[in-house]
């Protein structure tokens, strides 16, 4: 990823940030409105203007999506870096932390369910097992177990 930064510019439309962090202008909108980016000055012809700066807040934000960081997640760490020069290092681990230990029970709910889907295959490919059985392969709770529920 390269921005195109022109040397020497200080206000940026909201065509050319997106073309220098290489994102679309739909993009800065909305990224604008969920508080990624500060709310840009408006011209007299109520064009937006965006400082310098937020060349370097998009490409945080987009680093931080390459990281699977959520939105919120870059919001705050962004907004934490703002508020101290050199971004604390100790609630940027403690942020990529959490996220980690979120992807690793993703990771486990996929092996669950690849095993699943395996075992609901390998019913069907040898034609064995009836829709009840099926549906204990899946981990869905058969009619039986749910009379409780009526």
């Amino acid at each position: 990823m390269t921005f195109a930064i022109l040397p020497g510019k200080t206000r940026f439309s909201t065509g050319e940030l997106a073309r220098a962090g290489g994102v679309s202008v739909d993009t800065i909108r909305f990224y604008e409105r969920q508080g990624l980016l500060p709310p840009a000055e408006r011209t007299s012809g109520d064009h937006r203007r965006y400082p310098a700066e937020a060349v370097e807040r998009l490409l945080f934000i987009q680093i931080g999506r390459r990281l699977g960081l959520r939105l919120d997640e870059i919001r705050e760490l962004a907004d934490a870096c703002e508020e101290i020069p050199d971004c604390p290092v100790s609630h940027a681990t403690g942020l990529l932390r959490r996220r980690i230990a979120d992807v690793e029970r993703q990771l486990e709910d996929l092996e669950g369910l690849r095993e699943r889907l395996g075992r609901a295959v390998e019913q069907l490919e040898n034609h064995r097992g009836t829709v009840g059985e099926l549906l204990d392969v899946v981990d869905v709770p058969s009619a039986r177990t749910m009379e409780h529920v009526r």
